[in-house]
């Protein structure tokens, strides 16, 4: 007779991030560690059975961390549930010294990486072009390492329930935001203010 396993837990990927961090300084294997988590995490249908996602749009703290984090303590699990988003133009950014894992639970989020091309021409200023496209699905999850500029897209059709683990709290981080067109950035801090579950 084969023994039943038990389900993984949101418990257990908040232990196995905290371990994660703990193991290794380096913030490839840990974005990677951490989304092979989070797709395990997802296949139990976390976090739409989290007492802590509410039913309303918005943003809903799963996990802070004081101790653990990517380059410092203070790694964080937020949860986002949003309705359709109007097709918006693409707002590239960066999560500065961090990293962050974005995974979808429910609905669909295209991520869009961007890179720096230099010309022949030194004189000349780089251009920002975009060099993927990833259309993120119901257990899919994908990481943008520290630096990487990205930009990110909810469905237009329907609601999306993705989640967010930054390696370290953002509002206190210095990012940039990058305009296509001129190609210039803008330096800046993010606060985001989750809500309490409905």
């Amino acid at each position: 007779m084969a023994q039943a396993t038990k389900a993984y837990t949101e418990q257990q990927f908040i232990e196995d991030v905290r371990e994660t961090f703990a193991s290794s300084r380096d913030a490839r294997l840990q974005a990677q560690t951490i989304a092979d988590r989070l797709r395990e995490l997802f296949a139990t249908g976390w976090p739409l059975s989290s007492e802590k996602l509410g039913k309303e749009n918005g943003t809903y703290l799963i996990h802070a961390d004081t101790e653990r984090g990517h380059p410092d303590p203070g790694f964080m699990v937020m949860a986002y549930r949003q309705g359709p988003k109007k097709a918006a133009p693409p707002s590239p950014h960066d999560h500065g010294a961090c990293f962050v894992v974005y995974g979808v639970a429910a609905g669909s989020n295209l991520q869009t990486r961007y890179r720096w091309t230099y010309g022949e021409d030194s004189t000349q200023p780089p251009v920002l072009e975009k060099t993927q496209d990833i259309l993120q699905k119901p257990g899919d999850a994908a990481y943008f390492l520290p630096g990487e500029i990205h930009s990110t897209q909810g469905s237009t059709e329907e609601e999306t329930v993705y989640v967010r683990v930054t390696s370290q709290d953002l509002d206190g981080a210095w990012r940039h935001r990058y305009h296509l067109g001129d190609n210039k950035t803008t330096v800046f801090r993010s606060a985001t203010q989750p809500q309490a579950p409905v």
